[in-house]
């Protein structure tokens, strides 16, 4: 269950007072002692709904602010073309584009190196799709608490999936940031993909948050800080906040945030009478309108050699006919 049981407006903290907390929010700052902020974000509106994207990119001077804005110019051009798809079909194939395109560019020996991260958050009505790839994490937040949706692809997340490590001890093991799962590394690439919807929540009930970020974020915000912050100011506010929080420890990495405001709570399954709105694949809906199109026009020439052989078949009747009279 997704943050069950923290139901209760009250549970932690209380809104700040004249805070918008209805208006989504994202940053990203350089941090304290990198030159180059090699993390981007973007929102993205098309046919198959609105994404929120996150992207750390890796490489340094040769390639890794590059390979950010590579991957995020890449799922526009994408998106853009991917009328008609479902939300989860249309984010994944345009990471799996991105991934192409900075593979192609890596040919380059100047850019050998570069690759990126990317969590991602597509919203089509109460569907929400979330992709992820690398050690970006998307968190769900609810009045106080938190909960990780994504999965870190990296070596110590594996030591801890074996039981050889524990949670707690991940961020400060030597190894924490190594990945094994990168857009860019490799021409075939296996993104996370999970779905829920959001449930309209009552007057009674607190309404949900999802955060999308960068290692540098939450490698210097512990999750009750993170949680405390989105539950207690608005998005704006509160993005500015863990920001500056980072920063005060040192901010030794590139730093984004992104923090999203869902108008009820999230789960794992559809909300009761919820109906998927059909779609339709413009490509083939092109083709069989195409062959429809073929059909008539083979019908309509069947019908008009049919006439003129009856025709000429009813002169040659009538020829004989007085011929032999």
């Amino acid at each position: 269950m997704l943050l069950e049981g923290n139901n209760k407006k009250d549970l932690l903290v209380s809104p700040s007072e004249g805070d918008d907390r209805t208006i989504p929010a994202a940053i990203t700052d350089t941090g304290c002692e990198r030159e180059l902020n090699e993390d981007r974000y973007a929102v993205i509106e098309s046919s198959s709904g609105v994404a929120w994207i996150v992207c750390d990119g890796m490489g340094g001077t040769t390639g890794g602010e590059l390979a950010a804005q590579l991957a995020i110019d890449a799922i526009r051009r994408d998106l853009d073309k991917r009328q008609g798809k479902s939300a989860e079909e249309a984010l994944k194939g345009a990471i799996v584009e991105a991934n192409r395109v900075i593979v192609l560019r890596r040919q380059n020996q100047s850019f050998a190196s570069m690759g990126t991260t990317i969590v991602a958050a597509m919203f089509d009505g109460p569907e929400v799709v979330l992709a992820s790839i690398g050690d970006s994490r998307a968190y769900l937040v609810r009045s106080g608490a938190i909960q990780q949706l994504s999965i870190d692809h990296t070596y110590v997340q594996q030591l801890v999936d074996r039981g050889e490590l524990k949670a707690e001890e991940a961020l400060s093991h030597p190894q924490a940031h190594i990945l094994t799962r990168c857009v860019g590394a490799e021409p075939g690439i296996e993104v996370e993909v999970n779905r829920y919807w959001i449930w309209p929540s009552t007057a009674d009930e607190p309404t949900d948050f999802l955060m999308l970020c960068s290692d540098g974020l939450y490698s210097l915000a512990s999750e009750n800080e993170i949680a405390t912050l989105i539950s207690t100011f608005s998005p704006q506010a509160a993005c500015v906040k863990l920001v500056e929080l980072c920063k005060a420890r040192g901010g030794y990495d590139n730093i984004t945030v992104a923090i999203v405001p869902l108008a009820g709570q999230v789960r794992k399954t559809p909300p009761p009478h919820f109906i998927k709105k059909p779609f339709v694949d413009e490509e083939i809906e092109g083709s069989v309108q195409t062959e429809q199109r073929r059909g008539g026009i083979f019908k309509h020439i069947l019908f008009l050699a049919v006439l003129c052989t009856v025709a000429i078949a009813a002169t040659a009747g009538a020829f004989l006919i007085v011929k032999f009279l």
